[in-house]
């Protein structure tokens, strides 16, 4: 340790500055891939009554319940109840995948939208709208059985942008097909469209038709990477008189619905797309249904943390660094580049470091609940450790169990990375960016020939000094992280409920008398049926057999005999209840019987004194 700090000191104070900061024995300040833990994602399920709901937008494939705009009950007898609810703003969206009420898949007719299949077949109806721009209103049902329009609900209840549905029911005259009032819709949604730089020909690198201007360009977004960059962007809404003919929904130039809505120069559009590669490349999606109400910036951390990346600042821009990627060291510096002292971390102190952790992410195998899967972990971590430390991890934005796992083991080990640190250079080291990575390169220094990764970089152009905050890059960690496959932990099979308890009898004994065993107990305290006798030539209960039985009041001493002959024998005594269950026997009790059986005249017995008694 002592050797360490010379080589520091020596390198730094061979620069002409003040002396080196060496920090040994701390536990580590908070590096870039420290990300915060958040809830399960569990209201897409839930079916929304709040009038301020926010507007959904779905990415990917999720589940949604819907937020309800307007509820009604009509008809003569209210025989009927109507639900029109918001499933996704900002679309159109790819699809509806599927209809489930209160859980169970369901069907509809292409003519009359009326159920098909299911509990509620014949008695219930849905339309649809996916959210295009402009959209016409929803209608109440119409056909055989599906009874008067919903009342005041109109064509000038539109909905451009909005993808939702109207859901009706139908009660029957005994108000049995609907006894909790309402089914529990869930919709499976395949979500909003997004630009994709690299699909566009007008941006430096792509290729392709996308144009962030014309909506009716963009793809599907099912990849983290692209959902945060149209995030950033922002979800916007309707008419722009900027263009012939019409467009909806352009960026900028429409109404902003949610999102964080930063102008394109305020974006760092190409980490993004590394984001997006990434990706790609590992076959990560994403599953989200953030809403405009969110906080802007945990719904962008959410996003990119489905891709191991977390957000950043990158001149002022939104930017973000990307974690799950191995990079090359873009430059390699010597004490020529500094200018002042290195600060070092050590990493965690090992109470503080973990070495295992239990993913959780959502599942649509589990009904879209977040669900844990087997602890992720690494041998060498663990012996390093003295043990397993473990915690959790939770990526409510992830759909896929080995993207979990992969995602997790990335985590633990950056987190485990052994050097952090801070260190001034020169103005022109100002071309190291987040996420760059660069190595030290200085005979005799602590960090000679070690890569590291640029955390965040600061410039003070008062003096032209750059800071930057890095952390030791270990390259095999990718090759491991991406080997991780996420596994269902066991399934616990309950141990089976113990039987009814039977108190058994007490204050057994057996005695001997000639060729009679007198047995004698006292019964159970508690009801009981019957008490059962058992005899065997072993002091095994399983070989026992049933030699008798008797009931009597509770608490009563009762008796039995038994002539077994001559040999040794063993005794028990059970109870039973009235249902047959048997309590535990009591027991074994022996008995030793002679041969008495002496029939001819002139015939001896061996007395106890060892003399021989003529029976004459």
């Amino acid at each position: 340790m002592g050797k360490a700090v010379a080589a520091v000191g020596d390198f730094i104070g061979g620069l002409g500055t003040v002396g080196a900061t060496l920090l040994f024995g701390v536990t580590g300040f908070l590096i870039a891939s420290s990300r915060p833990t958040f809830d399960a994602e569990t209201r897409a399920t839930e079916f929304s009554y709040r009038t301020d709901a926010g507007l959904p937008i779905p990415f990917g494939r999720v589940p949604y319940a819907g937020d309800v705009n307007y509820r009604v009950t009509y008809d003569a007898t209210n025989r009927y109840q109507s639900i029109f609810a918001t499933l996704a703003a900002s679309g159109p969206i790819q699809s509806i995948v599927s209809f489930a009420a209160d859980d169970e898949l369901t069907s509809f007719d292409g003519v009359l939208n009326k159920a098909t299949n299911g509990e509620h077949s014949g008695a219930m109806w849905l339309q649809t709208k996916l959210g295009t721009q402009p959209q016409t209103a929803l209608t109440s049902p119409t056909g055989s059985g599906a009874g008067i329009p919903a009342p005041n609900w109109t064509a000038d209840h539109k909905a451009s942008g909005r993808a939702v549905y109207c859901l009706t029911m139908l009660e029957n005259s005994k108000f049995s097909e609907f006894p909790g009032g309402i089914v529990k819709p869930r919709f499976i949604l395949e979500g909003v469209y997004g630009w994709d730089p690299r699909l566009d020909t007008t941006w430096p690198g792509g290729s392709g038709s996308c144009r962030l201007e014309d909506p009716t360009t963009w793809v599907w977004i099912d990849n983290p990477g692209l959902a945060a960059l149209n995030w950033a962007i922002g979800r916007w809404e309707g008419l722009s008189a900027s263009y012939t003919p019409d467009r909806y929904g352009v960026p900028y130039d429409c109404s902003l619905v949610a999102g964080i809505g930063s102008s394109l120069d305020g974006i760092d559009v190409a980490a993004f797309v590394t984001a997006a590669n990434v990706s790609d490349a590992n076959g990560w999606t994403v599953a989200a249904v953030p809403t405009s109400t969110d906080d802007k910036y945990e719904v962008l951390t959410k996003l990119l943390a489905a891709c191991g990346a977390e957000p950043s600042r990158k001149a002022g821009r939104i930017s973000c660094i990307v974690h799950t990627e191995e990079v090359a060291s873009v430059v390699t510096v010597t004490g020529a580049d500094t200018n002042g002292p290195v600060r070092l971390s050590f990493g965690q102190s090992r109470i503080k470091r973990r070495n295992t952790a239990i993913p959780r992410c959502w599942l649509e195998s589990a009904n879209w609940e977040m669900t844990p899967r087997e602890p992720i972990t690494d041998a060498a971590w663990v012996a390093a450790d003295g043990g397993e430390r473990g915690t959790g991890f939770d990526l409510p934005y992830v759909p896929d169990e080995d993207q979990a796992a992969q995602l997790t083991y990335y985590e633990l080990a950056n987190r485990r990375e052994p050097i952090q640190g801070t260190v001034p250079f020169r103005a022109h080291m100002r071309r190291i960016e987040p996420g760059d990575c660069f190595t030290f390169a200085e005979p005799g220094f602590l960090l000679d020939g070690v890569k590291v990764r640029c955390l965040n970089r600061s410039y003070d152009p008062m003096t032209g000094g750059v800071e930057i905050t890095f952390r030791q890059e270990t390259d095999a960690k990718h090759a491991a992280a991406l080997a991780q496959v996420g596994v269902a932990p066991p399934a616990v099979t309950p141990d089976a409920p113990p039987g009814p308890y039977v108190e058994p009898p007490s204050s057994f004994s057996v005695s001997v008398a000639g060729a009679t065993v007198t047995l004698e107990w006292r019964n159970p305290g508690t009801l009981f049926d019957a008490t059962r006798r058992y005899r065997g030539a072993s002091s095994v209960f399983g070989s026992a057999t049933l030699i008798g039985g008797s009931v009597g009041a509770l608490l009563e001493n009762r008796t039995a005999t038994d002539t077994p002959g001559a040999g040794t024998w063993f005794y028990w005594v059970t109870s039973v209840d009235a249902d047959g269950n048997e309590s535990v026997p009591v027991g074994p009790a022996s008995a030793v019987l002679a041969d008495l059986m002496l029939t001819e005249p002139g015939d001896f017995l061996l007395a106890e004194s060892g003399a021989f008694i003529n029976l004459g």
